[in-house]
């Protein structure tokens, strides 16, 4: 929850309700409850409860100022609509998928309007577009092989592909077996009788046989609306994994060569395709829409226990999916509980993110085998595909190459992980196409480059007005990419930042520095310190503190796409010029601060520290990892309130210098926190030497 804790913080400082309760000291423990409530289940996919208290914190805060909004004509209901913007804006930050499920969700639950969720991502959009133009993009499906991944997209492709009017005769099927609910019918019924015609096509006779054996009616019903969505989705954007097989050969091409140009126009037609190439959210789309369908009929309406068991096993966990996604071919065995809506929706996911588990997935969607990727658990998935990738002489993995071995073996000790025999790395030239993608979709530029070889990689230039300039040196090894950037680089992307930062003169910038240095921000040796590799990230440092003393920059290269590392530096007057114009740090305090010990001084740590005492019991829950039990949770509560105690005792031992030394009782106080901080086993002499 760490990053979403880092940028809700900045998101939310922006919402004038939210300020409004600030500081008038509206957030009661209910409003505060529910809105962590609200952020833990969003985190793990469960958007519909998300929703439900986040609209039980906007009730209670309006609740809490209900003459004030009233007067200034705020009703609930658009109260709730300010809470839900504001809650989706700030999961953008982390998520734009998660924000856009999020507003759906309250669309269904009759939380929002459709036009008002509409409405409501424009803005979303918009915001990410101003501050976050040319942020990093997540690189699709990208393995360490040019060539093979080329030709896995292409069978895929060739797979799924149909015309018009074998497209309209599928979708026809499908309709008629997914809303057999609506007429008194199940999705399984309805698929067995159909085949009984023999007018089926293959995947769904394979599905209907791989379904005899499954006695639970409700089970079978789920298999087949998420093979179907699945089936739904791959004929309906086949070509967009054909595209990605000539994207893959065009820069398999490219990098046999000592000098090549990439036009800016080029990079422009990648980044599209690669936004097509997410296609996962089609899934999760459908089945949302199938389960608010099956709701409102009247079979599931007459057999609600149905409707649950069903949901249970279609809800898609996001949390799990994305772990899934992303999961080593070693890690596949912890998710063997994966409900069957997950694993449809992982297997599209997996295959955009370039896990293993997509690779297993293309090899099994190339035989049609939906059954087994949505009924199978993740790891008979891969030894399933192993065996079909072991007739070809292939590995799963596409970066390795299996060229002469005519055998597959499972390998012992490794939980019966499908192993390749006798692999070798795929060549240079297919490692240094997956490269040069990756690469490419983690540039934002809007000028031409050139790539001239050298050993073991290229040097970069950048192309304006007939002018080339270095942008550094991209190296390819056996295991990794990486990226050495020119010094011009770093300077150009501080200066653009600079020309671009949002304008903040008149606004009191206390509440969004106070937000960063609870994040990203610190201070050193004098000096305020601040890294990111994001660009809008750099432009709003530029925004709160100005153009930095120095800094300095690194890039590196990664399934990510390239990633820019820049350092600032400021003087430490910068912070406190901010906290002395402050009128809410005044408001707050009812005193000027003018500088960050003042602030530290002004706080009652000691009030702070029995508040924290106070909540332990409701923050208990969300501590600590899930399968904790009520000790550990117990434990680690305990070890956080010694934390929080021992900077209490700092900060008051800070209160009491004189002449920048420390007093007695300064002397005493951080002995105490010694104590503290050793759980009691440093004592008396010891902890007063340590002090």
């Amino acid at each position: 929850m760490g990053v979403w804790r880092r940028r809700g913080e900045v998101a939310f400082a922006g919402l004038s309700a939210a300020l409004y309760s600030v500081y008038h000291g509206l957030y009661s423990e209910a409003v505060v409850s529910s809105v962590a409530s609200a952020v833990a289940l969003a985190e793990v996919g469960q958007f519909k409860k998300a929703v439900q208290y986040l609209q039980k914190a906007a009730k209670a805060l309006h609740e809490a100022a209900k003459e004030v909004f009233e007067r200034v004509k705020v009703t609930v209901q658009r109260f709730v609509e300010l809470f839900v913007e504001a809650f989706a804006r700030a999961l953008a930050w982390v998520d734009g998928h998660k924000a856009y499920l999020f507003l759906t969700a309250a669309v269904v639950a009759g939380v929002i309007a459709l036009g008002v969720a509409l409405n409501m991502w424009g803005l979303v959009e918009l915001e990410k577009l101003a501050y976050a133009a040319s942020l990093t993009p997540f690189v699709s499906g990208l393995a360490d092989a040019g060539g093979k991944a080329a030709e896995r997209f292409k069978t895929l492709a060739e797979r799924w592909k149909v015309n018009d009017d074998e497209k309209q005769k599928i979708e026809n099927i499908i309709r008629e077996i997914i809303d057999a609910p609506l007429s008194g019918g199940r999705p399984y019924e309805t698929l067995r009788k159909l085949s009984e015609s023999g007018n089926l096509p293959k995947p769904l006779v394979e599905l209907r046989e791989a379904l005899e054996h499954v006695e639970d009616e409700v089970e079978r019903d789920a298999t087949v609306v998420a093979a179907l969505v699945l089936y739904k989705t791959l004929i309906n954007n086949a070509g967009v994994y054909r595209e990605w097989a000539g994207w893959y050969k065009w820069a398999r091409g490219l990098v046999g060569r000592e000098e090549f140009t990439v036009a800016a126009g080029d990079i422009k037609r990648l980044r599209g395709a690669q936004r097509r190439l997410e296609v996962a959210e089609e899934v999760i789309e459908e089945l949302s829409r199938v389960l608010v369908l099956y709701s409102q009929s009247d079979f599931y309406k007459e057999r609600p226990d149905l409707l649950n068991k069903l949901k249970q096993l279609l809800e898609v966990d996001l949390g799990e999916a994305e772990e899934l996604a992303k999961a080593r071919s070693d890690e596949l065995s912890k998710f063997g509980g994966v409900n069957i809506g997950t694993k449809a929706y992982a297997a599209l996911l997996s295959i955009t993110r370039g896990g293993i588990h997509g690779h297993a997935v293309m090899l099994l969607m190339a035989e049609g085998a939906l059954a087994d990727i949505v009924m199978s658990a993740p790891m008979t998935a891969y030894n399933k595909a192993g065996e079909i990738a072991g007739k070809r002489g292939e590995a799963v993995d596409p970066s390795y190459s299996r060229k002469g071995a005519k055998t597959w073996k499972i390998a012992e000790g490794r939980g019966g992980v499908v192993e390749p025999a006798r692999v070798k790395a795929a060549g240079w030239e297919d490692r240094a196409a997956s490269t040069l993608l990756r690469y490419l979709l983690g540039r934002a530029v809007s000028e031409d480059l050139v790539f001239r070889r050298v050993k073991g990689g290229f040097k970069v230039f950048r192309v304006y007005g007939g002018v080339e300039a270095p942008v550094g040196e991209l190296w390819i090894g056996k295991t990794a990419a990486y990226f050495r950037v020119s010094k011009e680089e770093p300077r150009r992307l501080v200066e653009e930042a600079r020309k671009t930062a949002p304008d903040l003169s008149g606004f009191d910038k206390a509440p969004q520095y106070l937000a960063w240095c609870a994040t990203d921000v610190s201070t050193s040796r004098g000096q305020i310190v601040a890294g990111t590799v994001h660009s809008w990230q750099l432009r709003w440092y530029f925004s709160l503190l100005g153009g930095p003393k120095s800094f300095s920059g690194s890039a590196s290269v990664t399934k990510e796409g390239i990633k820019f590392l820049i350092t600032a530096y400021w003087p430490r007057d910068r912070e406190d010029q901010i906290l002395k114009e402050s009128r809410w740090l005044e408001y707050l305090l009812g005193r000027t601060v003018k500088s960050w010990w003042e602030l530290v001084d002004a706080i009652d740590w000691s009030r702070v520290l029995k508040r924290v005492e106070e909540l332990i019991g409701a923050l208990k829950p969300w501590i600590g990892p899930e399968s904790a039990d009520a000790e550990k949770r117990e434990g680690l509560a305990r070890r956080m309130l010694g934390e929080l105690a021992l900077l209490v005792h700092f900060a008051e031992a800070r209160k009491v210098k004189d002449d920048g030394e420390m007093g007695k009782e300064g002397a005493k106080r951080l002995s105490r926190a010694v104590k503290a901080l050793s759980g009691g086993r440093i004592t008396g002499d010891h902890a007063k030497g340590l002090a």
